[in-house]
C-alpha cells in the first residue's frame, strides 16, 4: 500500500505544506512521548522513526519502524485522548507538522486528505493482526521480514532501492521480532555465516537481500 503522502494529490500536498511547519529532529531525540497531550501529527519527509510504548512495569515494547511519506500522531490528532506510543528518530529524521485543530479543517474541506487517513488507519490495524501472526512463525523468518520492511523505508522522491544498512540496536529488533535477545543473537549469527548481512554497532547491513527473501 502506498504511504499517506502517496494516497493524496498535489493539490493536497500544498494544502497541508501551507497549513504547518517543517521540522527537524536529531538521531535519537524524542519527537514526542507516549502519554502526551499533544495533537499534531507530522508527515515524516525523510528518515526512520521508533514507535514504541512501555508497559506500567517499566518494560519498553517497540512495535514498528516509520519511514520517509508515513503520518504519524493521527490517532491523537483525531480523537484528542493522549499520545499512544513514544515516538524517537532513529537518524536525522525531517518532517511536515500540523495542528490537530487544522488537520481537522483539512479534512472537511479537502476530503482526500481524510480518506487517506482512513486507510492509512485501516491499513496498520491489519498490519496489528499480521504482526501478531508473524510473532507465532520461526524466529529466523521473523528476524528477515523485519529487516526487510525496515530497509525499504526511504527518503520521499528517491528510489526504491534498498538502503545500505538497518539502523536498528538488537534490543529494538528483537522487540519488533518478538523474539528475546539471546534468539536474535543466534539468528543473526546464522545470517552473518551464511554471508547475508554484516553487522556493527546500532546498524544491519543487509549483504544478499535476495537470500534474505528466500528465509
Amino acid at each position: 500500500m502506498d504511504t499517506f503522502w502517496g494516497l493524496i494529490g498535489a493539490a493536497d500536498r500544498a494544502a497541508m505544506l501551507r497549513a504547518g511547519v517543517m521540522v527537524e529532529f536529531a538521531p535519537g531525540a524524542v519527537i514526542c512521548h507516549q502519554g502526551d497531550p499533544t495533537q499534531s501529527i507530522m508527515v515524516v519527509f525523510s528518515g526512520l522513526v521508533r514507535v514504541s510504548t512501555v508497559s506500567a512495569a517499566g518494560e519498553e515494547t517497540v512495535w514498528a519502524v516509520r519511514g520517509a511519506g508515513e503520518i504519524l500522531g493521527e490517532m491523537a490528532a483525531v480523537d484528542g485522548r493522549p499520545r499512544s506510543a513514544t515516538l524517537t528518530a532513529l537518524d536525522n529524521v525531517s518532517g511536515l507538522l500540523i495542528s490537530g485543530a487544522r488537520l481537522a479543517a483539512l479534512g472537511q474541506t479537502r476530503p482526500r486528505i481524510a480518506w487517506a487517513m482512513l486507510q492509512i488507519v485501516v491499513s496498520r490495524s491489519r498490519a496489528a493482526g499480521n504482526q501478531q501472526e508473524l510473532r507465532s512463525g520461526p524466529a529466523l523468518h521473523r528476524v528477515a521480514a523485519v529487516l526487510l520492511d525496515v530497509a525499504h523505508r526511504d527518503v520521499l522522491g528517491a528510489s526504491h532501492d534498498l538502503i545500505a544498512s538497518v539502523p536498528l540496536t538488537q534490543r529494538e529488533l528483537a522487540g519488533i521480532a518478538g523474539i528475546s535477545r539471546e534468539t536474535l543473537v543466534r539468528v543473526l549469527k546464522v545470517l552473518r555465516e551464511r554471508g547475508i548481512i554484516e553487522t556493527r554497532r546500532n546498524h544491519i547491513t543487509i549483504l544478499r537481500e535476495d537470500e534474505l527473501r528466500l528465509l
